[in-house]
């Protein structure tokens, strides 16, 4: 089987035992009897099949070679993380118990509940909202105002039209509005302890890692944050949080891309394109090692992300570990 052929999903359970042998492989050499235990669950070839993928992901996530198949019927040449740290520098034993089972909760498991669980997306945010979107959807609703919003993927939004004021919150994922004209009664998107305030129709805002960007296509946008403020002019983009406002530049072209499900890179790093893909699929995506500096230009289709995934493959020439297609990782 080739490293790209796609493979059948590994059973949770069978997942999980085997990072957990790899785990205390990687904390030293196992006790006799834990040894024996070991390989008599490693005859099995489910079993062993499950070790060896998530082995060579470990290997991966180390930017180390993933490690070959052994020859021997039972037993793998494994550990290869034991030899990616020289003895000189090597952890006290404790710390790399330590060590090593935050690796397994960031990757092995992580994938494992990411590729079961993703569509759940970030539940207690949901619990407040009044409209939502799965993961890869986008939806198009008018409020009780008139006013047309888009949702992007894993998108939530709460909204408060009591009162003298229309105030939307973001509470995860983008956004595009289409804003009713309404003087007496303000439209407000509320987003990363930030707002934004319409004084014309339509702008998207999109949270991300703790702040938010807001893009306006027609008329202007008053921004806050803290103490601070701006107004956003057609064609425009700034970032803005809390207490933070960035500076207000040219949005180029493609920043509302999504909306139509479409994403415009124009010399971004790999590692941002890729993060955006991942928004848009079940499962795990990521890329790892310098491949996630190469900086790319093109458009990429986020309604068939795998198809993006594959593209990106292709025409940089990477490598990618799958597990099926639940779990991929790029690399060089």
């Amino acid at each position: 089987m080739t490293e790209n052929a796609p493979r059948p999903p590994l059973p949770a359970a069978i997942a999980e035992t085997a990072a957990d042998w790899i785990v205390r492989r990687d904390a030293g050499p196992l006790p006799a009897g834990d040894e024996r235990a070991f390989r008599d669950w490693l005859a099995e070839p489910a079993h062993r099949r499950a070790f060896e993928q998530l082995a060579a992901l470990w290997g991966l996530m180390d930017a180390e070679p993933a490690p070959a198949p052994s020859p021997s019927p039972v037993l793998p040449s494994l550990p290869a993380a034991r030899r990616i740290v020289p003895p000189r520098t090597r952890l006290p034993t404790a710390a790399r118990i330590a060590k090593t089972r935050r690796w397994t909760g960031a990757a092995v498991a992580a994938s494992i509940a990411l590729a079961a669980f993703g569509s759940l997306g970030d539940w207690p945010a949901r619990l407040r909202a009044d409209y939502t979107t799965g993961i890869g959807e986008r939806r198009t609703l008018t409020l009780e105002d008139g006013s047309r919003v888009t949702l992007g993927s894993s998108s939530a939004i709460a909204h408060d039209f009591s009162g003298n004021a229309r105030t939307i919150t973001l509470l995860e994922g983008s956004a595009f509005f289409e804003v009713a004209p309404d003087r007496r009664h303000p439209f407000t998107v509320e987003a990363a302890g930030g707002s934004a305030t319409a004084l014309g129709t339509a702008f998207a805002v999109r949270e991300r890692d703790g702040s938010a960007e807001l893009v306006v296509t027609q008329h202007r946008v008053r921004v806050r944050a803290g103490e601070r403020s701006g107004v956003v002019d057609e064609g425009q983009r700034v970032d803005f949080g809390a207490q933070e406002l960035g500076p207000i530049e040219a949005a180029g072209n493609g920043a509302t891309a999504w909306a139509q499900g479409r994403l415009v890179a124009v010399n971004r790093p790999l590692g941002e394109v890729v993060a955006e893909i991942a928004r848009h699929r079940h499962g795990y995506l990521s890329v790892v090692g310098a491949a996630a500096d190469l900086k790319v230009s093109g458009v990429y289709d986020l309604d068939h992300p795998l198809a993006a995934v594959d593209s990106i493959e292709r025409s940089l020439k990477l490598r990618s570990f799958r597990l099926s297609d639940r779990l991929i990782v790029l690399h060089r």
